[in-house]
């Protein structure tokens, strides 16, 4: 795998915005990597959108990128990503193509000053996530109609498998044991690799909720609330450590599952208040 450096820009074609898109784009993005330290990189979204894989000629007029899409709180802001270095992985994009490599703009050098003082307002998340962005903002501006009629599609969707979800959780609660929750395998869903979590990650995160489960088992039938919530905090901070080490790997989809799971571990240990208690402990 090719290691990031300054200037690099790559090419890649944009995946669909969503599961209710037409499946192939036929459109081409490019990324610039603007930092590299030993823990963290930063790229940047450039502008231009291509029919085929552009030169590098071609990538070097495009702008940075500002996402105005509907689904961005902060409307206006230059597309910038941040990762962990442990997080770069070529592998989530389809027919990703290294252009070469390109000096920084005045205006992409102090994007990187900015992101070597401070990360605030920067976007953190997966590589691959750089062609969401690139993809959202040529829909919004060119085929807007159609994306928003797809992000309701998926949004009745969601909110349908949400309440179906919960009425499963429901009843599932109510007969919930150790013993049930020691033979089954979390996370079983974090498959293939990407989108979801390295392996090494998975296997580990079932490790260490395993190890929960049976510590929180040890206490007995009726456990105090202080040593349920010492545990179960413990857990939650294995995953801020783990996933960032990992390259932000806790997405929407990872993280709901660990939160429902540590809601079952919080209801069988009967102390389902603890559960108002999870965010404050969690950062991703």
């Amino acid at each position: 795998m090719t290691e990031p450096a300054t200037g690099q820009i790559y090419a890649f074609r944009t995946t669909p915005f969503n599961e209710f898109s037409p499946p192939q784009t036929g459109r081409y993005a490019v990324f610039k990597v603007l930092v590299v330290t030993p823990k963290q990189v930063a790229v940047v979204v450039l502008d231009g959108i291509w029919p085929k894989v552009p030169t590098l000629e071609d990538a070097q007029t495009a702008d940075i990128l500002h996402e105005n899409c509907f689904f961005h709180i902060n409307s206006g802001q230059p597309a910038v990503r941040g990762l962990s270095r442990d997080g770069w992985r070529l592998d989530g994009f389809e027919d990703i193509v290294l252009l070469g490599v390109a000096g920084l703009t005045d205006a992409e050098r102090k994007r990187a000053d900015l992101f070597g003082r401070s990360t605030i307002g920067v976007s953190f998340g997966p590589l691959h996530s750089v062609s969401w962005s690139a993809e959202g903002e040529w829909r919004w501006a060119h085929d807007r109609d159609a994306l928003l009629a797809e992000n309701e599609q998926q949004k009745a969707r969601d909110q349908a498998e949400r309440a179906a979800a919960a009425e499963r959780f429901r009843s599932r609660l109510s007969k919930l044991t150790w013993e049930q929750l020691l033979s089954e395998t979390p996370f079983e869903g974090w498959t293939p690799s990407p989108p979801f979590p390295p392996e090494d990650f998975t296997l580990a995160a079932r490790s260490v909720v395993r190890q929960a489960c049976m510590d929180l088992r040890g206490l007995g039938a009726k456990p105090r609330k202080a040593d349920v919530r010492r545990i179960l905090k413990a857990t939650v901070e294995w995953f801020n450590t783990a996933g960032a080490e990992a390259g932000d790997v806790i997405e929407t989809e990872e993280r709901e599952d660990i939160c429902e799971l540590l809601e079952e571990m919080a209801h069988v240990a009967r102390q389902d208040a603890l559960v108002d208690e999870i965010d404050s402990w969690r950062d991703w």
